[in-house]
This record gives structure tokens, sequence and C-alpha cells, in this order.
């Protein structure tokens, strides 16, 4: 859950008072399909340069 704190995404009073545990499970898992999804574009954006 640190992740999600240090992307800003939630506080810790948040995650503690706000969200259930499966709740935070699910943004996290939405923010890192995200994460990964940047980086295939990056690393197609970088194929398509060489």
């Amino acid at each position: 859950m640190y992740i999600l704190i240090k992307a800003r995404l939630a506080s810790m009073e948040e995650l503690k008072s706000c969200y259930t545990l499966d709740e935070a499970l699910k943004l996290y898992a939405l923010y890192s399909m995200d994460l990964d999804i940047e980086r295939a574009k990056t690393a197609e954006m970088m194929e398509e340069r060489n």
C-alpha cells in the first residue's frame, strides 16, 4: 500500500478509514496496469526510433 501513498493516489488516513482492503488492492491493480501500459508505449516508441 506504500506505493499508493508514494504515487499520491491515497493517503495513509484514506487507506485506514475510507478504503477496504479489497478496494485498495483494486486501486493498486489499476495503477499497476497503467504503469505497464506506459512502459509498453515507451518501449514501442523506442523500437520505432531504431
